[in-house]
């Protein structure tokens, strides 16, 4: 079979119990992404105790005069920076290392939340800036974490590392909706920004005291544990990362197909997110504090979702029971088709508070079957060059889904109208089915050509004495 080698070198591991590094990681990495997602939304949360605001002859006292242009602005801002910062994300991973990479640019990502409040009372520009900073720095940590299991992760625990790592940003968002709120409420709003910035700071020294970029280098890992790696893998040197053969990652069809999926995905979790509070509001009926509760359920599900799905993933994949090649593509199929056809029965089912409420949460909870899917993907095609590939695929994602909650606007003209969002859904689950297509097809888990490393007789003169190392 297609992983009958990976196979091999699963079976090669010793029993016994010790603290295995590479999940020492994956938590590391967790709490990382888990402090990038609220450093990143708590302005979203907040913004409206921030702000003067008059609605229906109600004033909400705040302590800025931004017009709506400018609250847009500001809120945008972090995504434009954000975009810019993959790519050379994933290249500096490659080319310095993934410790140094995720663990400053989380470590400056965090003081430009700190910063905030005082850059808003300086100067609206300031805080937009700051912002900016935030995203710019924050879009190197998805790549970053991507290439380091090109290091660490043996290939049948792909799925499960990177999806541990990768949730941390799914339930930090579950974490700062309630949170903002309370810390606002009792203490203040620039507290926000504080609190979650300095646990971020936190979290970014941890992680660059505790990890190392490869098994070799780390101080604490067992010897058993770094054979193993090393044994599945091969033993990493981080000078052989620096060339990126740009054209290959352009021109081949699983990559692109790669990207067609993360696009389809990426428009999904962008944009439902955005418009569910105005539909919850407009056509449900909705309170803010009903809503709130109702956006934290789907995404507390799918945290879950995404690590049962990848444990489930890598076990098939350790039976022998389906190939790398299909499970990814079952997964990632599975995740946008589902997705969307709940999505779209969202739409016909009225205003049935609970129907419509399980649909939305099967809707984004299934989704969490891509983590196990086309997220992890470049794993298994091209390991080594994983990170500059998630760089670029997650910075086309990331460009066109602005069109996202542009193209709601323009189709949902009248919030109340549910033809209107029929329509809307539709053309959410076309882009769906579309992304899905493409990468059942063509999309692949097989290392490819170009992507592997002159090994020579590297794993095959590693002396098997060294099994007996503690």
């Amino acid at each position: 079979m297609e992983d009958d080698h990976l196979n091999a070198s699963f079976k090669a591991k010793k029993n016994g119990f010790y603290i295995r590094q590479r999940y020492v990681l994956s938590v590391l990495g967790f709490f990382g992404l888990f402090t990038m997602s609220c450093t990143r939304n708590n302005l979203n949360l907040v913004i409206v105790t921030m702000v003067n605001t008059t609605e229906q002859n109600q004033t909400q006292s705040g302590t800025f005069n931004w017009d709506s242009k400018q609250q847009g602005l500001l809120l945008g801002s972090y995504f434009y920076g954000y975009a810019a910062g993959n790519i050379p994300g994933g290249w500096m991973a490659g080319k310095y290392g993934f410790r140094k990479v995720f663990g400053v640019s989380l470590l400056i990502s965090a003081i430009f939340s700190v910063l905030t409040p005082p850059a808003a009372y300086a100067n609206f520009y300031l805080a937009v800036m700051c912002r900016a900073l935030l995203g710019l720095f924050q879009g190197g940590l998805y790549p970053a974490m991507t290439h380091a299991w090109s290091n660490w992760a043996p290939p049948l625990e792909v799925s499960i590392l990177n999806s541990i790592t990768f949730s941390g940003f799914i339930f930090g968002l579950v974490a700062i909706f309630p949170l903002s709120g309370v810390i606002a409420k009792y203490l203040f709003w620039e507290a926000v920004f504080y609190i979650t910035g300095g646990v971020a700071i936190f979290s970014s020294i941890l992680f660059l005291i505790l990890v190392s970029d490869t098994p070799s280098t780390h101080r604490c890992i067992s010897g058993k544990e770094k054979l193993y790696i090393e044994k599945s893998i091969g033993k990493q040197e981080m000078s052989k990362a620096n060339s990126v053969p740009w054209k290959s990652i352009l021109t081949t069809k699983c990559t692109l197909a790669l990207f067609v999926c993360h696009v389809a995905d990426a428009w999904f979790q962008h944009t439902l997110p955005t418009i569910l509070p105005t539909y919850l509001s407009n056509v449900l009926h909705f309170n803010i504090t009903e809503g709130g509760l109702v956006m934290i359920l789907p995404f507390l599900v799918q945290g879950f979702v995404i690590l049962f799905g990848s444990q489930v993933t890598d076990t098939l994949r350790r039976k022998q029971l389906v190939t790398t090649t299909n499970i990814r593509k079952i997964n990632s199929g599975l995740s946008l088709s589902i997705s969307g056809l709940c999505l779209i029965l969202t739409g016909y089912v009225g205003t049935n508070h609970y129907v419509v409420i399980g649909l939305f949460t099967a809707s984004i909870a299934v989704n969490g079957l891509s983590y196990p899917g086309h997220y992890s993907n470049a794993l298994d095609f091209a390991p080594r060059h994983s990170g500059i590939i998630f760089g670029i695929s997650n910075t086309i994602a990331n460009v066109i889904c602005f069109l996202g909650p542009f193209s709601a606007g323009y189709i949902v003209t009248d919030p109340h109208s549910i033809p209107q969002w029929q329509s809307f859904f539709w053309l959410t689950f076309g882009i769906n089915i579309t992304g899905a297509i493409v990468y059942v097809i063509f999309g692949s888990g097989k290392e490819q050509k170009w992507a592997k490393e002159e090994k020579g007789n590297q794993l095959a003169e590693i002396e098997e004495e060294k099994l007996e190392l503690t």
